[in-house]
């Protein structure tokens, strides 16, 4: 049987618990393709499946594979399988309760990916598949964000953020963005109403306006959540991708108050395709490294110095 390496964990700590392996390259079941890998972008939701925050959801009775998007090319296909052929360029966000990308394949369902947009290179395509997902599911599904309204995006120059900024602005929507003073430069394309250093400066004291959409990306100690409630408009929604304990809901009926989780799928991901096409979005990618590096990028992500999208090649194309 063919052989791949893989960056596996056999147990949950801190970046040093990864592994390179020589392990078989896998099979498609008959629902799905085989993905040579390109290109994979790191997520905080991977480093929280290497800790083991996420629980029983991550088994480790055997070796595990982490890395939750891809970008690559069909190698295989299941019997059944029918909208991929071999060779066609793919992207996706992969079910974290399987064997993920940190490695040089990757089988899944064929209904979680797309083909690649043509303008996009496989470092590109492979920054969007997560971060977009659930950018476009908190800010139009469940931030219900309308044209002209007001938004606030709190961890704005991460993967997640900086999708979110481009889709708020096609919606003509007033923009405050918060993040670190190292990292706003990530935020000059994209020319936001207001930005504000959660390092420096007091959100409850220097925004002077209520928004519409409150859209939360960062962690958020339970009694900083609810006084940032006061920011948001009567009626207006509170979006968080961190969770939102059930009592502070039933506390507050005045605005809605929504936990999301992100949902995979290729027809949800073909929008995104479409808006990548047209260039109605970029995406983002802040630092590029090798297959070896993914402790490393693991590391920078727990120290806090880890700015933007970094993506992880494992085929240099040209």
């Amino acid at each position: 049987m063919d052989t791949m390496r893989a960056m596996v964990i056999k147990m949950f700590g801190e970046p040093d618990v990864f592994q390179e392996v020589t392990t078989d390259i896998p099979d498609p079941l008959e629902d799905e393709i085989l993905v040579k890998v390109h290109a994979v972008s790191f997520n905080p939701a991977d480093a929280s499946s290497r800790s083991g925050k996420f629980g029983k959801i991550i088994n480790l009775d055997e070796p595990r594979i982490l890395g939750l998007d891809v970008s690559g090319t069909v190698a295989a296909v299941g019997m059944k399988a029918r909208k991929f052929q071999k060779n066609d360029r793919i992207y996706a966000y992969l079910d974290i309760r399987r064997n993920g990308s940190y490695a040089e394949y990757v089988t899944l369902k064929e209904e979680d990916a797309d083909l690649m947009p043509l303008n996009l290179s496989y470092a590109e395509a492979a920054a969007v598949p997560l971060a977009a997902l659930t950018a476009i599911q908190g800010v139009y599904e469940l931030g219900e964000l309308r044209e002209n309204e007001s938004i606030l995006i709190n961890g704005a120059t991460g993967g997640v953020g900086l999708m979110a900024v481009q889709l708020a602005k096609l919606k003509n929507a007033k923009i405050t963005a918060v993040c670190s003073d190292e990292s706003k430069s990530l935020l000059e394309p994209f020319d936001v109403d207001t930005i504000i250093d959660y390092k420096n400066e007091d959100l409850l004291e220097v925004l002077n306006h209520k928004v519409d959409v409150f859209y939360n990306l960062a962690p958020l100690r339970d009694d900083k959540m609810r006084s940032f409630f006061a920011l948001v408009k009567d009626k207006g929604r509170f979006v968080s991708t961190l969770g939102v304990p059930e009592d502070i809901k039933e506390e507050n009926r005045r605005i809605r108050i929504i936990s999301q989780q992100a949902k995979r799928g290729g027809e949800r991901l073909k929008v995104i395709s479409d808006l990548l096409s047209q260039e109605k979005v970029k995406p983002v990618v802040t630092s590029t490294w090798s297959f070896n590096d993914i402790p490393k990028v693991h590391t920078l992500h727990e120290e806090g110095k880890l700015q933007g999208k970094a993506v992880i090649i494992l085929v240099e194309t040209k």
